[in-house]
């Protein structure tokens, strides 16, 4: 009897988590329709939410507890399922409590849109596309669990930067009536599926041919120099430059100049439209009491360091970017006065973004000479410099 109870534990707790699992999704409104399950992805995407993304996945004890207490009796059904009781690992994967890519892939799809320029809390979905999904031959008598499966292209729209981004998702499971998974992949600047894939086909390519030419750095060096030769090229013909550049991305910072003088900066990365390729930069700040934005002449080195200056040529910002904050300098091109800045990316809305972009498109940026810093507060030193040198020219004075 001892030997009895030992054997029928493991199988009422995998009973009960299942029960307890399926009470709990539906205390959390489980997806009914593919639409509804899309929907939470994005949400989740939207929230970074990686909790919430981890329970739209079943667990393995529900799947388990389903495949050997199948209603289906028949001697084709029980023949698939044997395959299954003897490879539960083919379960196991679908499972994030074990299979650590789901969240892997995951985080690395917020980290690398973001990369791409995409405000994940501003997305909205657009539309999706599916198409049945077939089982490998791991899972031979899965469909008794779940009959139907999908993947496909999901459609987000990026309100802020005015972009569309296409995801791609696969094993979307639909289990006693509801949806469950959604494994994200990849995700691209595109609008259709044919502009995602020829673009997943140039990112392949070049991983490969990244595979076997490690180069130090190649984002922030090649792709820099690259940019900057293409700006050369670019500013040589200035009517063709404005035909075919085109805002790719956008960001706007606030800060202070010393820690007291407010500061707003915003920036617009361009590419050229015939080669799809980042060539430029251009951008508005405002400080102090300055009533208008003053239009900046942007330029980014190979070794990261970017430049700003007024346009016309009162200061330059001299700048690192790291972690979505800028620090540096801004020095006045007349006295030398330099100011320590610091500014942190900011949210903005799509209202002010338009305002910004007329701004800079219509040429109605103001000058640094509408409004003056204020001075500098001297310090003992200078205080004190300032002073011997006065005695110096009296005693200069008094000798004469």
């Amino acid at each position: 009897m001892r030997y009895f109870f030992v054997l029928l534990l493991p199988c009422l707790l995998i009973a009960g988590t299942s029960d307890a699992f399926f009470k709990k999704h539906k205390h959390r409104g489980e997806p009914k329709t593919e639409v509804e399950l899309m929907n939470s992805v994005v949400d989740c995407l939207s929230r970074k939410d990686t909790v919430g993304y981890y329970y739209l996945f079943p667990p393995f004890d529900t799947l388990w507890h389903m495949v050997m207490h199948n209603s289906d009796h028949s001697p084709e059904a029980e023949k698939q399922l044997a395959y299954l009781k003897e490879h539960p690992q083919s379960l196991i994967d679908f499972d994030p409590f074990y299979n650590h890519n789901i969240i892997n892939r995951f985080s690395t799809l917020l980290a690398k849109g973001e990369d791409s320029g995409i405000h994940w809390n501003s997305i909205v979905i657009q539309r999706y596309e599916l198409q049945r999904e077939s089982l490998s031959q791991n899972l031979a008598g899965y469909d008794k669990i779940s009959p139907e499966q999908f993947k496909g292209y999901l459609f987000v729209r990026d309100l802020l930067g005015r972009q569309t981004f296409c995801i791609t998702i696969t094993e979307i499971q639909k289990i006693e009536g509801s949806f469950f998974g959604g494994q994200v992949i990849n995700i691209l600047a595109a609008t259709s599926i044919d502009q995602f894939l020829a673009s997943e086909a140039k990112e392949r390519k070049y991983f490969e041919w990244l595979a076997t030419h490690p180069i130090v750095d190649t984002v922030n060096t090649d792709s820099l120099k690259k940019a900057n030769t293409d700006q050369l090229n670019a500013n040589s013909d200035d009517d063709n430059s404005k035909i075919r550049k085109e805002v790719i991305d956008r960001k706007y910072y606030e800060g202070k100049f010393d820690e007291e003088i407010p500061v707003k900066l915003y920036v617009r990365y361009m590419k050229d439209q015939r080669t799809g390729k980042l060539f430029s930069y251009d951008g508005l700040y405002k400080f102090g009491d300055q009533k208008n934005f003053v239009k900046l002449e942007i330029n980014h080195s190979a070794d990261g360091k970017w430049t700003m200056d007024d346009d016309p040529p009162v200061g330059s910002l001299e700048l690192i970017l790291k972690d979505k904050i800028y620090t540096g300098s801004w020095t006045n091109n007349d006295n030398g006065t330099g100011y320590d800045v610091l500014l942190k990316q900011t949210d903005i809305s799509e209202k002010k973004v338009e305002e910004l972009d007329n701004i800079l498109d219509r040429g109605l940026s103001g000058s640094v000479n509408e409004a003056s810093l204020p001075e500098k507060e001297k310090t003992q030193e200078q205080i004190r410099q300032e002073k011997e040198k006065k005695m110096n020219e009296d005693r200069g004075n008094d000798n004469n």
